[in-house]
């Protein structure tokens, strides 16, 4: 059988993503912003649930630990995060935004907003729920061992 890739889901979702990425730290980038599309990433789930321990950032963000670790250590060294004892457990490391971190949020959303309406324009609600729901199904898909 040959594959063609135009023709394979994944091959758009992986076009996609490169575009997405590209996209985004391009506005950054014009915006005078040093930040990647993988710290904007762990910010998003920061903002979302400050405090989370390291492992559960890098399940959240599908990274194995050690890269999330070198993300850590440069988004420590921006003071966008620090790295805490837990209080009920000082073995466990939590991450936990600084105010600088908190404060990207109003400058940040904004700029990731228009990438999405971009790359959303022309396309009905019908369709981005579908999309949504075959997107997340799929992703589930392979998170099951085995196979």
């Amino acid at each position: 059988m040959k594959l063609i890739p135009e023709k394979q889901l994944q091959y758009w979702i992986n076009r996609l993503g490169f575009v997405l990425r590209r996209d985004l730290q391009e506005r950054f980038r014009d915006a005078d912003i040093k930040m990647g599309a993988e710290e904007w990433a762990v910010l998003l789930l920061l903002w979302q649930e400050d405090g989370q321990t390291p492992g559960a950032l890098a399940r959240r963000s599908i990274k194995d630990q050690t890269t999330l670790t070198r993300l850590l250590d440069g988004m420590v060294r921006k003071g966008l995060v620090v790295r805490e004892a837990d209080k009920d457990d000082r073995r466990r490391v939590r991450v936990n935004l600084t105010a600088k971190g908190q404060g990207m949020q109003a400058t940040l959303v904004p700029l990731a907003g228009g990438v999405i309406e971009k790359s959303q324009r022309g396309i009905s609600l019908n369709d981005l729920q579908t999309t949504r729901r075959v997107l997340r199904q799929m992703t589930e898909n392979m998170l099951i061992k085995g196979d």
